[in-house]
């Protein structure tokens, strides 16, 4: 069975992707229907209607309730039934709720324990709706397990290789040269790093100091802010965080979101403030969707390869890994401190 760890903010979709209509789902091998009610509260429940387990995200929403368009049993957001055809009383029925939230343009959906569900464990992102920013914003499946995703996006130096022709065409390469200042955070790390003396773009080549920030948080949410200063910036911080205002200001907000052990979704948004003109946008997202595709096509390969390798084949390690192992290392703590918390209670029971 796969490894995962429940408690744990995931997020299901994007929330300008819910309509009218129940939304399906599936997170870390567990089928979800999300839906909105009339007064706008989101919910999510199980995807298996507890008469024949028809799937709910074929249902109706009527009002505050949730009716299985299979038999007719109506659900209301507590996940009780309340209703069914021909019957006074309803069956003594439930189905399974999960806490939701909807923050930063993402829903957000609690797995495990719903007493543990603390909306401050959420991430904080910067949302595609924000009128402070343009952005753009898609998703993309992988035939991979998340782990290699959280791996690819804690190692930034693939830019240089796997993004030769695409994203490092827009920040310039260096990425594999520039071994990155990597902080553990209590569920997650950050990583900083300068590169410096880079054209500010393809087309202006004007020599700027980019500084990039990035906090990458359980269990694969990543938040980035890319800046641009005059060239020498880099030196006069002494190598530090900046603290002056950047000529120009880029931002990503990116999750992985196992649905299964080999099948993972991963929610990506790119965007900028008022010092880039908006008209470049649609273009820099091309480039986006490309360098994913390249992402994508290199680690559904590493899969493959991963999973015909033996457990004794030995690994190299190089200096950039010092990140995904921090990660790594974090994730395992978190499930270990779970599983822990588990036996204790059953144990307690």
């Amino acid at each position: 069975m796969a490894d995962f760890l429940r408690d744990c903010w995931y997020v299901a979709a994007w929330a300008r992707d819910l309509g009218e209509a129940p939304l399906g789902v599936r997170v870390i091998d567990e089928p979800l229907a999300l839906y909105r009610t009339r007064e706008g509260i989101v919910c999510a429940v199980e995807d298996r209607c507890p008469h024949r387990w028809a799937p709910l995200s074929m249902g109706r929403v009527e009002g505050e309730l949730l009716r299985c368009m299979y038999h007719g049993l109506c659900f209301d957001t507590g996940g009780k039934c309340v209703s069914a055809p021909a019957m006074t009383t309803p069956p003594d029925a439930r189905v399974r709720t999960y806490p939701v939230e909807v923050k930063d343009s993402w829903l957000w959906v609690w797995m495990g324990d719903p007493a543990k569900a603390d909306p401050a464990l959420i991430p904080q992102a910067f949302g595609i709706d924000d009128p402070r920013w343009t952005m753009a914003a898609d998703q993309i499946d992988y035939e991979a397990n998340y782990m290699l995703l959280n791996d690819n996006l804690c190692d930034l130096s693939h830019v240089d290789f796997v993004h030769e022709t695409t994203l490092a065409s827009l920040s310039g390469i260096g990425w594999a040269d520039s071994v990155p200042r990597v902080i553990q955070r209590e569920r997650g790390i950050r990583i900083e790093r300068w590169l410096t003396a880079k054209p500010m773009s393809p087309s202006n080549p004007t020599l700027v100091d980019n500084w990039s920030v990035y906090d990458y948080s359980a269990p694969g949410i990543f938040v980035m802010e890319n800046s641009s200063f005059p060239h020498g910036m880099a030196e006069r911080c002494g190598m530090k965080p900046p603290t002056e205002e950047p000529m120009t200001y880029r931002i990503e907000q990116q999750a992985v979101t196992p649905i299964s052990d080999r099948k993972t979704r991963y929610f990506y948004a790119s965007g900028f403030d008022h010092r880039i003109p908006a008209s470049l946008l649609g273009g820099a997202f091309e480039v986006v969707n490309a360098a994913f595709a390249e992402d994508r096509a290199m680690i559904e390969a590493q899969q493959r390869i991963w999973d015909e390798t033996s457990g004794d084949h030995a690994m190299s390690f190089v200096a950039h890994d010092k990140a995904p192992a921090m990660f790594r290392r974090t994730m395992a703590r978190l499930m270990t401190a779970e599983r822990a918390a588990a036996t204790t209670v059953e144990n307690v029971c």
